[in-house]
């Protein structure tokens, strides 16, 4: 708690601040998404290896291609190349019929990871599930550079969780009106391999938009495939792009399953890899498959929408509204680092990189998906924890966890300033808790402790020394010298009829603890003995 301490200003209200951010929720807290019900997978090592590239059987539509033959099924596979990016880069695969599939064009990577700034080396991963041929070829300007190209497969496994993962049911809305996330299949629940997470969780002060893709590659795997895919999208990611992580924050399959992408807390403004130069204040859903011709089908629609409605609702975004982003520059962004550029709150990737994603069909599906999550939304005025954010918003700043269930059927929504949180229940109203406060109300459990729920906001003491929460079941007081502690039941009864901080005890030095015969408070001048038998209180000052 000390760093906390370190920034309080003569109020005793911290003058700004992060330590909230990425802070793991207190002890009872639901404060993220709900899981799908499944339970940890166990899945084998992801398998990465360089394919042989060799000269195909002439055919009237090669083009110059290149072919890589394996005894057993490529799944994902990407093409890499040396020197400048080629400007056109098309793969197909050999199909069940024994016929090769259509050349499809495959994008250089763009879900890149700020502050590194090479250029791309590589294309999206894409699943040809079990085929064992894979074409290749690439040109500049007209002419084939396919003598510059490798194609990386990626075996991700098998994990116990495969064949059981099917759309997951959406959870119901919040009692205030922000909705919540459809079920979410975690990445333990997937079977992500943290041995290759190196990319420590990193955290913005908000989100304030969400920016839509697709992955590329099959629109034809089956619900048993999807946590395979995303596997092996975690394991280009992570390894043979050498992020640490899957650049999406979530990824959504075509038969509605929601998967968690980048690690850090989906309720959380984690900054993730998924929009160079636009990563932070931004969340990136990743539709799985590829929309460049077909349309992504309805029930990938709706779980989008869910989720960023989730998002946005939760942090109290108008989906319908533009909002300004500042370009980190690098990579395939389309606009250089500084440039203020005004965006759709709900946008595609397409909008700031240079990439097709999420394909034309994609492009399309985007006012019905920004219409739907408007309608999950609602009306934003009619949110009591965001009425209250408004009212303190100076002190507060931005909304940094998705306003979320917590214990005694209240809400939560935490704050990237003031180490602020704000509470709401029906029976309670919405009353925020600040500072080292909130810090001690986190460390007993928050809404979940013998404390209860806060019934005002943080107030000054008469004699100006020090700052006050009321709670459902007790206070908790705070000073410089003596810090913040609560103070309930009898000895909060007794302490009242003595005059509280302005009596001869002072304010409270510690929490309440046992002693032979009852209970004991220490205050700067003295201490209460609750003797448990009798419920008496005593003095000594």
């Amino acid at each position: 708690m000390a760093p906390l301490a370190a920034v309080l200003v003569a109020t005793g209200v911290p003058a700004s601040a992060a330590p909230a951010i990425g802070m793991a929720p207190p002890s009872g807290a639901t404060e993220d998404v709900e899981p799908a019900r499944l339970p940890s997978a166990a899945a084998t090592p992801a398998q990465v290896e360089d394919e042989r590239l060799t000269t195909p059987s002439p055919s009237p539509d090669s083009g110059g291609a290149r072919q890589a033959t394996s005894p057993d099924p490529l799944k994902l596979v990407a093409v890499t190349w040396t020197g400048a990016t080629p400007q056109v880069i098309e793969l197909r695969s050999r199909l069940a019929t024994g016929l090769f599939g259509p050349w499809t064009r495959v994008d250089p990577v763009d879900t890149e990871r700020d502050g590194r700034r090479a250029a791309s080396s590589g294309t999206e991963p894409i699943w040809v599930a079990d085929s064992k041929e894979v074409q290749v070829r690439a040109s500049t300007d007209g002419q084939p550079v396919t003598q510059r190209v490798a194609l990386t497969s990626i075996d991700p496994g098998t994990g116990s969780n495969d064949s059981r993962i099917a759309a997951a049911a959406v959870t119901p809305g919040g009692a205030t009106g922000s909705p919540s996330s459809p079920a979410v299949v975690t990445r333990a629940q997937w079977g992500a391999d943290e041995r290759l997470m190196t990319w420590t969780p990193e955290y913005t002060p908000t989100v304030r938009a969400v920016t839509i893709h697709h992955t590329a590659g099959t629109n034809a795997y089956s619900a048993a495939e999807s946590a395979a895919i995303v596997r092996g999208i975690y394991t280009y990611h992570a390894r043979t792009q050498g992020w640490g992580d899957i650049g999406y924050n979530v990824l959504v399959d075509r038969y509605g399953t929601v998967f968690e992408g980048r690690a850090g807390g989906l309720a959380r403004s984690v900054i993730a890899a998924h929009a160079g130069g636009f990563n932070r204040e931004t969340f990136g859903i990743g539709m799985m498959g590829d929309f460049t011709s077909v349309a992504p089908p309805a029930a990938t629609i709706e779980a989008t929408a869910q989720l960023a409605a989730y998002k946005l609702g939760g942090l109290y975004r108008d989906p319908n509204a533009a909002v300004t982003l500042t370009s980190a520059g690098g990579g395939t962004s389309r606009y250089p680092a500084g440039r203020a550029v005004t965006l759709p709150t709900v946008f595609a990737h397409r909008d700031v990189g240079a990439t097709e994603c999420p394909g034309n069909t994609g492009i399309r599906s985007m006012p019905a998906i920004r219409s739907r999550t408007a309608a999950l939304v609602g009306n934003l005025a009619t949110y009591p924890i965001r009425q209250k954010w408004l009212a303190q918003r100076s002190v507060l700043a931005e909304p940094s966890v998705v306003e979320s269930p917590t214990s005694k059927s209240a809400r939560v929504t935490r704050f990237s300033g003031s180490n602020g949180a704000v509470y709401w229940s029906s029976a309670t109203g919405a009353w925020s808790v600040q500072g080292v406060i909130n810090s001690r109300y986190d460390a007993l459990g928050a809404a979940g402790s013998v404390l209860g729920l806060p019934r005002t906001d943080e107030k000054a003491t008469p004699d100006g020394r020090g700052r006050y929460n009321q709670f459902q079941s007790g206070v908790v007081y705070w000073t410089s010298a003596t810090g913040a502690w609560p103070v309930r039941g009898p000895i909060l009864t007794r302490w009242g009829q003595l005059g509280y901080e302005r009596s001869s005890l002072g304010y409270p030095k510690g929490d309440q603890f046992a002693v032979t015969g009852g209970v004991r408070q220490n205050f700067e001048r003295g201490y209460l003995r609750l003797n448990t038998s009798s419920g008496a209180v005593t003095t000594n000052a």
